[in-house]
């Protein structure tokens, strides 16, 4: 039976939820398309459940963060076990169901989004709507603007090749900009550029809706520090470095940036509240846990672990080499061990204070302002306790360059950055453990899923993806 991937409202399931987090009740409302939004409340609901499939193990609550460590050269899934050998060992097809949740999942947000957006805009057209009215829906707006680029950004560094390396017209997503996409239609993929386009714009339009409305949310959701960390992080894969340092620092004067003390920083891991690192990430309790499908039990009873490498790449003097217990049978990672209470319960950053500095140090570095990038590393580089001044770090730019590489990993690992940073860089890989090396990550891309292609509304594949598997 042929399925079209792309959701429209009427199927959407939406969290009801308090106002300190978006995933602590599994109490669902059922929303029709025609009616949908009648109400500030339907938006607030709709806007929620944009969270919850954010959150879910098959988006950004556990694949798209996997798929980012795994497909690189810093964990190893357990072939015992079964989890996530196939992305680990490229061991993967057109039906394989990883990629095929993420592809569902991150357009369900893209086209849901779109929806509560146009939804919000009849809202705010409407005499009857008061101001305080307006400051709300502006606020779901810029919510729903930042969610849609960010589903976008994911989407297109798994489906797409990197930035600036693909010429075809059709190597990008199927975009939806003013208008959602509605059953039975044909569809067709824009350009890699086109995408990053759209999410520059989505971006603008988040901006552009926060400075409507004085309302103001926390760290578990969308915030604006957010939405600069987000084009901080886009601008860097497009290689617009002047552009992503001023993302970047703007997103930290927002943050209002306060440096972590070792207990501090090693204790964040383990607890649910906000933590002076956190710019965006997505809430878990215990009530909401992931369960078998959550991180921890990928890293844990699923055997995944950290390569040999990734532990390499620390000195003995590093406290974050303590979150990895390099006693066990293989490297286990810790940044996902839970709460004392629930294991599988840990909230997962999506935008970190120190990941903004280590952008601002690259980009800084690619410039040649090497000055300007030893001060911006030094505030992750103090990790390791040899490291006591920026006279510490490398004097030139190619081994600048090289340190922050290997800073990236030492600081963002488990948290799904290890595969993107290698495509869009060009470094080549040994990966699944030793199995190939070598191995050209840049020149890869993952294939659109069978379902969509299958289910005849157009979608182009990506044209002779498995030539470019690792051998």
């Amino acid at each position: 039976m042929k399925r079209k991937i792309f959701y429209v409202l009427s199927s959407l399931l939406v969290l009801m939820t308090s106002c300190d987090s978006f995933l602590d009740t599994k109490s669902y409302n059922q929303i029709n398309s025609g009616d949908a939004f009648k109400t500030v409340d339907d938006v607030k609901a709709a806007r929620n459940g944009l969270y919850y499939d954010l959150g879910s193990y098959r988006f950004c609550g556990n694949y798209v963060i996997a798929i980012g460590d795994f497909a690189g050269d810093i964990s190893v899934a357990d072939g015992s076990s079964g989890h996530f050998v196939n992305i680990n060992n490229y061991a993967i097809s057109d039906a394989t169901p990883e990629l095929s949740d993420v592809w569902q999942y991150g357009y369900k947000i893209v086209n849901n989004s779109t929806k509560i957006i146009n939804g919000i805009d009849a809202l705010l057209d409407n005499p009857e709507t008061t101001e305080a009215q307006k400051n709300e829906l502006n606020l779901y707006k810029a919510e729903s603007y930042g969610l849609r680029a960010l589903a976008y950004f994911h989407l297109v560094n798994i489906f797409g090749l990197p930035y600036g390396v693909d010429s075809n017209p059709h190597g990008g997503l199927v975009l939806m900009d003013k208008n959602a996409i509605e059953p039975e239609q044909n569809v067709s993929r824009s350009s890699v550029a086109e995408t990053y386009s759209q999410i520059l714009s989505d971006i603008d339009n988040s901006l552009a809706a926060y400075k409507l409305t004085p309302s103001k949310v926390n760290q578990f959701y969308f915030n604006r520090a957010a939405v600069y960390a987000l084009k901080a992080r886009t601008m860097l894969y497009m290689e617009n470095y002047s552009e992503a340092i001023t993302a970047a620092q703007e997103s930290l004067d927002l943050r209002v940036v306060k440096e972590m003390k070792k207990a501090d920083y090693l204790d964040m891991w383990k607890s649910l509240t906000i933590s002076d690192e956190d710019i965006f990430t997505i809430a878990k309790t215990s009530d909401d846990n992931l369960s078998s499908n959550s991180l921890n039990t990928l890293y844990g009873s699923y055997g995944g672990h950290v390569s040999p490498g990734l532990v390499g790449d620390f000195t003995s003097t590093d406290y974050r080499l303590s979150l990895i217990d390099t006693t066990a049978s293989s490297n286990h990672p810790m940044k996902f061990d839970g709460i004392e209470s629930s294991a599988a319960t840990s909230n997962i950053p999506q935008f970190r204070v120190s990941e903004m500095k280590l952008i601002i140090a690259e980009a800084s570095a690619h410039l040649g302002l090497l000055d300007d990038a030893r001060a911006a590393l030094f505030f992750t580089a103090q990790r390791d306790s040899q490291i006591t001044s920026v006279d510490d770090l490398p004097s030139t730019q190619a081994d600048l360059l090289a340190f922050i590489a290997k800073e990236r990993k030492r600081e963002l690992f488990q948290e799904g950055q290890r595969y993107y940073d290698a495509r869009r860089t060009g470094e080549k890989l040994t990966i699944a453990n030793g199995k190939y090396t070598n191995f050209d990550v840049r020149k890869f891309v993952y294939p659109i899923p069978a379902d969509e292609i299958n289910a005849g509304y157009q979608c182009e594949q990506n044209e002779n993806w498995s030539d470019n598997l690792p051998k």
